[in-house]
């Protein structure tokens, strides 16, 4: 209950500063697809940035990942499409019926969103993934 009482004035505009900070960083980047956030409708909670990295396979995108963790930065996948689990590739599920939803699995890497992340946290990270990014596509 703590927690949800800080949630609106603190929790929430602190990961909407570090969704700015990154976004402002990768903007003008011509490799980077910014995560829709917030429209005229509807406002993120902030909870994962999901990066997508513009004309990249799916290898491309893990060797991006692996430069991105050399440089000590902790990055993921989130949104593992449903045709990739166990249980749905056993009910005969493939994931290449899915296009659209593969072609985002396989270009997305989320950023760290923590309360502490610092300004030098933030930089660093933004860094390591131009860095990477600029490693595999040269």
């Amino acid at each position: 209950l703590i927690e949800l009482e800080r949630y609106e004035n603190d929790t929430l505009k602190k990961r909407a500063e570090i969704f700015e900070f990154y976004s402002n960083f990768f903007t003008n980047k011509n490799w980077a697809q910014i995560p829709t956030y917030k429209d005229s409708n509807k406002l993120s909670s902030y909870h994962l940035y999901p990066l997508r990295i513009k004309g990249v396979s799916e290898a491309q995108r893990d060797e991006i990942m692996q430069y991105i963790f050399d440089k000590d930065v902790s990055v993921n996948v989130h949104f593992i499409p449903v045709p990739r689990l166990s249980f749905y590739k056993e009910m005969g599920y493939d994931v290449m019926n899915y296009p659209t939803t593969y072609d985002n699995f396989s270009r997305e890497i989320s950023l760290p969103v923590f309360y502490n992340l610092t300004i030098e946290q933030m930089k660093t990270v933004c860094e390591a993934v131009e860095f990477a990014v600029n490693k595999v596509l040269g």
